[in-house]
C-alpha cells in the first residue's frame, strides 16, 4: 500500500485519538466522546498493522537488535520487559503506577463536585489448605471509629446452631495480649481474661474454660490456624468452610472496642459488676452481624451483606443476643459494612 497514504493516516489517526484521550482524562464522562476515541482507536490500530507490512523488513531489524551495537542491541527486549512490568502494575493497581489514572479521576470529580474513596485491603488467608470445601469471601471495610478492635466471624446452621470459627483475633484464641501488664512504664505482653469481649462468639462456641468462662483460656486445638493478628485497617478473610458444612448457613461476626465509653455505657454504669466496674476494658458492648442464609447448591458466586441485629452481654455473663441497640452510639461505627462472598 502507498506509504505516504499509510502515514498520513496513522499521523491523523494519531491526533483525534490523543486529543479523544485528552478530552476524557480531564473532563467528564461523555458517551460521544467515548465512542469517538474508541472508533479512532479501532483505526490506529488498522493503520499500526498498515505501517508494519510497509516496513517489515526494517521493522524487524529494530527488534532484532541488527546493525545495533553493545546495549543498543537489547533495546526492544528492554522495552518489551519494561512496558509490560507498567501495564501489569496498571491492571493491578499499584499504587505509584496508578498514580497519573487516581489525579484524573480526582480532577475530572472535583469539576463534578464528587469525591472518590480509595481503600486499601489487608489480606487474611485461612483453611486454604481443607480440600473439596467451600469458599469464602469476609470483606470489611472501616468505620469512622475503627480502632483496633477485637474480630471473630463463624458459620453457623439455619437453625443459629454454632459449626466452626472462620476467623478470631489473635489475642482472644491465645488468651495472650500484647500490651498486657505495665512493667516500669513498659507494656509487656500478659495473659488476661476478657469475657466481655466478644461473648456471643464465645458462648456460642461452647467451650469452658477451668475458670468458668467461655472465652479461651490459652490456645485452643479448634482455632488453630483461624487466628490472626488484629487488623488495622480495611481487611478481607478468605477461607473455606467445612464439607460437612455445605447445607444452609449464616456467616456470623461480633466486633468490639475497648474503651469506647459513652453517655449510658460509662465506667459507673455498672458499679457492682466486678468485670464491666472492675477488671473490664469494653465501653460499649460487642456487636453481632448476621449474613442472608446461604446455600452450597450451583456454581455461581453468591454475596450478602451483613446486617446488624443485636449486642452481647456488656460484662460477658451470657451468651444472649440483646437486640436493643438504643444505646449503642460510636460502636455502630466501627464497621462501615461486611460483605460476605460465597464461591
Amino acid at each position: 500500500m502507498n506509504r505516504s497514504l499509510v502515514g498520513n493516516f496513522l499521523i491523523l489517526t494519531f491526533l483525534v485519538l490523543a486529543a479523544s484521550g485528552a478530552v476524557m482524562y480531564f473532563f467528564s464522562f461523555e458517551k460521544s466522546m467515548a465512542a469517538t476515541h474508541t472508533l479512532f482507536a479501532l483505526l490506529f490500530v488498522l493503520s499500526i498493522a498498515l505501517h508494519i507490512v510497509n516496513n517489515k523488513v526494517p521493522l524487524k531489524n529494530y527488534l532484532l537488535g541488527k546493525r545495533s551495537k553493545h546495549l543498543a542491541k537489547y533495546q526492544s527486549l528492554i522495552l518489551i520487559v519494561l512496558l509490560s512490568f507498567i501495564g501489569l502494575g496498571a491492571y493491578l493497581d499499584m499504587p505509584v503506577i496508578n498514580e497519573l489514572y487516581n489525579w484524573g479521576n480526582e480532577l475530572r470529580n472535583a469539576k463534578a463536585g464528587k469525591t472518590e474513596a480509595t481503600f486499601e485491603y489487608q489480606m487474611i488467608q485461612l483453611n486454604s489448605d481443607i480440600p473439596g470445601a467451600g469458599g469464602l469471601e469476609i470483606e470489611v471495610k472501616k468505620g469512622e471509629a475503627f480502632q483496633y478492635p477485637l474480630f471473630a466471624i463463624w458459620v453457623e446452621d439455619s437453625k443459629g446452631q454454632y459449626l466452626e470459627t472462620l476467623y478470631v483475633s489473635r489475642v482472644i484464641a491465645s488468651g495472650v495480649y500484647d500490651y498486657g501488664v505495665e512493667i516500669d512504664g513498659v507494656w509487656t505482653p500478659s495473659s488476661k481474661r476478657r469475657p466481655e469481649a466478644l461473648p456471643y462468639w464465645s458462648h456460642k462456641r461452647n467451650i469452658r474454660a477451668l475458670d468458668g468462662f467461655y472465652i479461651p483460656l490459652e490456645k485452643a486445638l479448634d482455632l488453630d490456624g483461624v487466628s490472626g493478628a488484629t487488623p488495622t485497617d480495611n481487611f478481607i478473610v478468605k477461607s473455606r468452610a467445612k464439607s460437612e458444612h455445605m447445607g444452609s448457613f449464616r456467616i456470623m461476626m461480633e466486633v468490639n472496642q475497648s474503651y469506647d465509653w459513652n453517655e449510658y455505657y460509662n465506667r459507673n454504669q455498672f458499679p457492682d459488676d466486678k468485670i464491666y466496674s472492675g477488671s473490664g476494658q469494653v465501653g460499649q458492648p460487642a456487636l453481632i452481624y448476621q449474613s442472608e442464609l446461604f446455600h452450597f447448591s450451583g456454581s455461581y458466586d453468591t454475596y450478602s451483606l451483613m446486617k446488624l441485629i443485636g449486642h452481647g452481654h456488656h460484662s460477658g455473663q451470657d451468651g444472649k443476643l440483646y437486640s436493643n441497640l438504643s444505646q449503642i452510639t460510636t460502636a455502630k461505627d466501627i464497621v462501615d459494612r461486611v460483605i460476605v462472598k460465597r464461591h
